[in-house]
């Protein structure tokens, strides 16, 4: 997350010409999505709520992934 949010601002900068850091600048739209893309009025009126909500989505998605992880490992 930290990269991708890091290339994403670099992009909007115009410094990522192309190559892997331009598809971890796209990849950033992507990992914001529940918190960013459902609450976006909320989550952006403060630095502190925004990064507050990247951590919320790398704790859903890690959770995702392990329970992913934990139900391939029973079937």
């Amino acid at each position: 997350m930290a990269i991708s949010y890091l290339t994403a601002f670099a992009a909007d900068d115009g410094n990522v010409s192309g190559g892997i850091w331009l598809l971890f600048s796209k990849l950033f739209y992507v990992l914001r999505f529940p918190t960013h893309t459902l609450f976006w009025h909320f989550f952006s009126a403060n630095h502190t709520l925004f990064l507050a909500g990247l951590l919320i989505n790398c704790l859903l998605f890690s959770f995702l992934i392990e329970r992913i992880i934990a139900w391939s490992k029973w079937r």
